[in-house]
């Protein structure tokens, strides 16, 4: 965190806050509020407490409204907070009358350990450095896209995109990355629609980071298109490490902002960068919303598809192109059809290891069941004659032999007719 002294504008510092955030000291002060640094007496644990600037707010009528408004929002940060990682995480909220007699609410968050990528911009730019590399400003910026993606997905635009609302921090391989910062505070403090009276005395964006449609409503109406606006010059101050636009009133910010013929894309900021590059970019700096990527996840969709080569050849794959038919000479032969190669025979996978006995609860020891043996039939013992208590049973005979026997019985009995028949004559 930067080690800048900053006032303490509600007097909360040694305070403790619904009994459970004890208020240890402040660590940032913007347009919206003063974020401290506290600890949750319960947990045990760091967090950051923000209070929200609502000078204004004094009768308590208007303070239930604008207190139930940021009741939603909390619940939202907690959502988006659940739904990605890069998105900074929601904790409680509430309100408290300060000992300056303000009545002020306040958001508990995750205590983050980094920078915001504007101290980090604002490092470089005082040591003399021109930019990161293409691949550097992706790299970085990619974790952000992706919060707010999942928040366009949901319909939930950010409206105040903007490095101070990127966090920088490190993870354990020592990667840098983003977390969005501020989700709905913007919302919750721009100018009421006329239900609850109120009027933030605080614009409800960042002049450097403005839309054309914040600026001046007649381009457009705000929206996800507006949050792809600021990301792109987010974009190409990280690639120049300079101011996205040159101004320093409100005239010559709305100029740069809607001039058609001179958009603040990177190579117009000064940054060597690819034709695919300057090309994604230049649309998501239209001045018109329509014309523009409509949400932040077509946008970051279209520049790392559009990585490392021209957009005007998207990837595809390339046509065949028949060879030209080869005119036979004299004396040789047409040419022949070569044969087509026939597909590259697949290498089984390796078999897969056994598991460990760890995996099933078993003891180290466990060397797995016994091998098991080849299954063999029984051997057929020889059949023994079998006695009944009486004379052996008559060997069955074949169809043949019972055939010719009751021939020869019919035969007998015929011929001792005949003979019987003959003897009666002669006596």
């Amino acid at each position: 965190m930067s080690q800048q002294a900053f006032h303490d504008t509600f007097a909360l510092v040694g305070k403790t806050l619904d009994g459970q955030y004890r208020v240890e000291k402040v660590i940032g002060e913007g347009g919206f509020g003063v974020v401290y640094k506290g600890r949750h007496i319960s947990l045990e644990q760091p967090i950051a407490i923000k209070a929200l600037k609502v000078l204004d707010a004094e009768e308590p009528e208007v303070q239930q409204a604008l207190l139930g408004k940021f009741k939603e929002e909390a619940k939202l940060l907690y959502t988006l907070s659940q739904a990605s990682l890069n998105i900074v995480r929601s904790m409680d909220f509430g309100s408290i009358v300060t000992p300056n007699g303000v009545w002020a609410p306040y958001m508990v968050l995750e205590w983050l350990e980094g920078m915001s990528l504007s101290e980090d911009l604002d490092q470089r730019r005082r040591a003399g450095m021109r930019g990161r590399s293409v691949e550097e400003a992706i790299t970085l910026l990619a974790s952000a896209a992706e919060g707010l993606s999942v928040a366009h997905e949901r319909r939930v635009a950010h409206r105040d995109v903007k490095p101070a609302n990127f966090f920088l921090m490190k993870d354990a391989k020592g990667q840098h990355h983003l977390k969005v910062l501020d989700f709905g505070i913007a919302k919750v403090l721009r100018d009421d629609d006329g239900k609850g009276g109120t009027k933030s005395k605080f614009a409800s964006f960042t002049w450097a980071y403005a839309a054309p449609e914040q600026l001046d409503p007649r381009v457009g109406q705000q929206g996800l298109a507006t949050d792809v606006y600021a990301f792109a010059l987010v974009l190409t101050e990280v690639l120049t490490d300079r101011q996205p636009v040159e101004g320093r009133d409100v005239v010559a910010l709305l100029k740069a902002a809607t001039d058609p013929t001179v958009r603040p894309t990177p190579k117009q900021r000064g940054a060597n960068v690819p034709d695919w590059l300057e090309t994604v970019c230049r649309r998501a700096l239209a001045v018109d919303p329509k014309s523009r990527y409509p949400t932040m996840g077509e946008f970051w969709t279209a520049l790392t598809l559009a990585q490392g080569r021209p957009l005007s050849k998207p990837p595809s794959a390339a046509p065949q192109t028949p060879n030209p038919p080869t005119k036979p000479s004299a004396g040789n032969a047409p040419p022949m059809p070569q044969p087509q190669a026939m597909p590259a025979r697949q290498t089984p996978p390796p078999p897969t290891p056994p598991p460990s006995p760890h995996m099933y609860g078993l003891p180290p020891t466990y060397q797995g069941p016994a091998p098991m043996v080849p299954w063999q039939p029984p051997q057929q013992q020889p059949m023994q004659p079998q006695t009944w208590g009486r004379r052996p049973m008559m060997p069955v005979k074949s169809d043949a032999t019972v055939i010719v026997f009751v021939v020869l019985m019919v035969l007998s009995v015929m011929f001792i007719g005949t003979c019987a028949v003959a003897h009666s004559a002669c006596g």
